[in-house]
């Protein structure tokens, strides 16, 4: 006694870009090629291969802008809080110094103008 399987198979109808010629294909072995881009063939043996949509290719180049934006961003604001910070630094030691206290030995002169001048010859403010 033999058993009678049967299979339903969903078929896509397709069309060959080169030569016209119609016919039908499974739609999971269609989708995986769409969505893998692997080459495939009509009956007719043309190569044919499923290309990126204009729709998914302006939305994987709008992520794409975005992650660059989203990382000059950071850059920029680590740059902003890197400057912020030096300038209190500065402004810290242009009042130390503007107090007589020395930015090399951190000593505090009544003459810091004749003290850097004979003690600190090569010393210069950077911003």
């Amino acid at each position: 006694m033999g058993y009678a399987v049967t299979k339903l198979i969903e078929l896509t109808d397709m069309h060959c870009g080169k030569c016209g010629i119609s016919f039908a294909a499974p739609e999971d072995w269609r989708a995986e090629k769409q969505k893998t881009g692997e080459e495939w063939y009509c009956p007719n043996g043309h190569q044919r291969v499923y290309r990126e949509s204009d729709a998914a290719k302006y939305q994987r180049l709008l992520e794409e802008e975005k992650s660059r934006h989203f990382t000059t961003r950071s850059r920029l604001n680590e740059a902003e809080a890197e400057k912020v910070k030096l300038e209190r630094k500065t402004a810290n030691l242009k009042k130390r110094v503007a107090a007589g206290t020395c930015p090399c030995c951190n000593r505090t002169f009544s003459q810091l103008a004749r003290h850097m001048a004979a003690k600190h010859k090569n010393y210069t403010a950077t911003p």
